[in-house]
């Protein structure tokens, strides 16, 4: 887990290419969290759940990130290792989220505002079949990568794989406590280069699963441990 500071920064984009619910750009304030280095891997959530091995994509390792989560599950994830370690773990709020992408500069992928190379993150190059790939760009998976893979893409807090490999799970912080979806952040390897975006944002149903979906986790400041 990685210790963020408290501060402020403005969430959303008004860029050219932003969609209407990046929208208005919002200043917010936030106080220190630690989120996870990176997503959470299959070897963890097995711990928590043996059976999801038989629903591991092909060739991944214990060291790539979990997929075929649903937001359910991700949340009793927490809920067990909150049990199991004693410290309160959930998923991240978008405002956590997208503060730990961008920092407080506003910088427009995580690494900083350069596009390019497939230096930065995994996503649809020209080894995977989408219409949208890239064909000029190879990062070398045509599927999900270990976590970690991509040092030069990490974050304006040093976090790994804030952007690509496979999207995470969020917690709408301006929003109702529950509702009919959950919002999705960071695109993968699915994604066009510009849907790597720190402020893009998706979503679907809770119980939605699928091979480029998985998690990060924070943990919540103790009273007293800090300060």
């Amino acid at each position: 887990m990685v210790l963020l500071p408290p501060g402020d920064f403005i969430m959303g984009s008004n860029a050219p290419e932003a969609q209407p619910n990046e929208q208005p750009l919002t200043p917010v304030t936030l106080g220190s969290f630690y989120i996870a280095q990176h997503p959470i891997t299959n070897a963890q959530f097995e711990q928590f759940d043996p059976r999801h091995r038989a629903k591991r994509m092909a060739g991944a390792g214990d060291d790539h990130p979990v997929v075929y989560v649903g937001s359910f599950e991700a949340v009793k994830f927490c809920e067990w290792l909150t049990q199991k370690e004693g410290k309160t773990y959930r998923l991240p709020t978008e405002a956590e989220w997208e503060y730990a992408a961008r920092g407080t500069d506003s910088r427009t992928y995580p690494w900083g505002n350069q596009s390019g190379p497939g230096v930065f993150a995994n996503f649809a190059d020209a080894s995977t079949a989408f219409a949208w790939r890239d064909p000029h760009v190879n990062d070398g998976y045509p599927l999900t990568s270990p976590v970690g893979a991509f040092p030069a893409g990490a974050s304006f807090f040093a976090i790994d794989d804030m952007a690509g490999n496979v999207g995470s799970a969020k917690v709408n912080p301006r929003g109702p406590a529950s509702g009919p979806k959950r919002v999705y952040r960071g695109g993968s390897w699915k994604s066009r280069f510009t849907n790597l975006r720190a402020s893009a944002r998706a979503s679907n149903a809770p119980n939605y699963s699928c091979n480029d979906l998985g998690f990060r986790i924070v943990c919540e400041i103790e009273r007293g441990e800090i300060g």
